[in-house]
């Protein structure tokens, strides 16, 4: 397919460049209702994601276009000529400043170390360690286990040729609790990248354990101002907001004025920020538009050290494109979880999404569960925002010792945010 999809394109006098992305998946996976397995499923996909590219001018501007479309089956000639042809129509109305292709290297290919166990069995295995943390009326009435192979060749017309093959374990669960009362649930996402049983048993204890916090949970009463402790995906989330305003298209759309050299953080007392752009692992080798990915500093000691993003928008800055890079990576801190505890603080286990704006100075975000210390008793409470200045924040973090690696991010498993007002 690839060799007839580069034929046509090479052919098609409408389009001036073009890339393939061929993405094929083998997926193991198996769903348990109330801890028990209804089904098992394999599934295999192969499909084209198909980019055309036409350089053009308007009067006196350089422009290049561009259009996609996707196959997952076979086209006659004719009909792929066609496509060719719509897509290129598309491309010639896409006014994009004129910037060049990734040229590519000798043609190479990347593999990750397959997972131990065949997948049913090793479905089975880590379903059976979640399951025993398990009690009669505190259980996983839901639990999908998803055990995947994808592999992603890319070419094009300016000679990339890469290929790579990664491994994922997703889950998707849903702890319940049902009390005299009433019963409650909860939604929790894991993406492993390898098999760590023992992780597995943390993951399942702590989805139970909140499960249990929602259902005791009541309204926070007479709490103002205090501490605020992040874990986990809301620090993905929180570092991935910091950071968005200095990739290449937050700078040329002029969303930040900051420029390279400048200090996130001012009159730091606290500890300082250390950022870093990663692929997933050394096998995660270039990205959708053939960029080679290599590690990149983000934040250095406070100061932004770099800027990051795609091809197109490096050359509008006239710098080396660092590529799309999936992985945030925070250094960890100097300070224990223990002692972020010891004041009265709360605890966020599940937020809606934490918000940023560096011109209006705010972080915050609406709280649907958390355990809140008053510095003799622990209390669940739901159903509040808490609300801070983001430049005091920032010159007064605490950065845990213990780190986390989940989808996305690896770093400081908790952060302590000061003072944050409760609403």
């Amino acid at each position: 397919m690839i060799k007839q999809l580069s034929k046509a394109l090479t052919a098609s006098k409408s389009i001036t460049g073009w890339l393939i992305d061929e993405t094929s998946t083998h997926a193991t996976q198996a769903f348990y209702v109330m801890q028990k397995l209804e089904t098992t499923r394999l599934v295999d996909t192969r499909e084209y994601y198909v980019t055309v590219y036409k350089e053009f001018t308007d009067g006196s501007v350089a422009y290049t276009g561009s259009s996609s479309f996707t196959l997952s089956h076979a086209l006659t000639a004719k009909e792929l000529e066609a496509k060719i042809e719509e897509a290129a129509f598309s491309a010639s109305l896409v006014k994009n400043k004129q910037y060049n292709l990734v040229e590519g290297t000798k043609k190479r290919s990347w593999n990750q170390k397959p997972f131990p166990y065949e997948p049913l069995d090793l479905l089975d295995k880590v379903a059976s360690t979640f399951f025993m943390e398990t009690e009669a009326h505190l259980r996983f009435n839901s639990f999908e286990l998803f055990h995947t192979t994808v592999t992603n060749h890319i070419v094009s017309s300016r000679g990339v040729d890469y290929k790579k093959t990664l491994q994922r374990l997703n889950i998707e669960a849903i702890p319940s609790y049902d009390g005299s009362e009433n019963k409650v649930e909860l939604y929790r996402f894991y993406n492993y990248s390898k098999i760590d049983f023992e992780l597995f048993r943390s993951d399942a204890q702590a989805a139970l354990s909140d499960v249990t916090a929602r259902y005791a949970a009541k309204a926070i009463k007479d709490v103002s101002k205090v501490d605020v402790v992040l874990k986990d995906e809301d620090l993905h989330s929180l570092f991935e907001n910091l950071i968005e305003d200095y990739s290449y298209e937050g700078v040329y759309r002029k969303m930040t004025d900051k420029v390279i050299g400048d200090p996130i953080q001012k009159d730091v007392v606290g500890e300082y920020l250390n950022i870093d752009l990663q692929p997933s692992s050394k096998e995660d080798a270039f990205d959708r538009d053939g960029v080679l990915l290599s590690p990149i500093k983000i934040i250095d000691n406070g100061v932004i050290a770099n800027y990051y993003g795609s091809n197109q928008y490096a050359q509008y800055l006239g710098i080396k494109p660092s590529g799309n890079m999936p992985m945030i990576f925070v250094a960890k801190g100097k300070s224990k979880y223990a002692a972020m505890k010891r004041k009265p603080h709360l605890e966020i286990i599940a937020l809606s999404g934490i918000q940023i704006d560096m011109y209006s100075h705010y972080i915050g975000g609406e709280v649907r569960l958390a355990i809140y210390f008053d510095g003799k008793e622990y209390h669940p409470v739901s159903g509040f925002s808490f609300s801070g200045n983001i430049d005091k924040c920032l010159s007064n973090l605490s950065l845990s010792k213990k780190t986390v690696a989940i989808k996305g991010y690896e770093g400081p498993k908790y952060i302590l945010l000061k003072d944050m007002d409760i609403l």
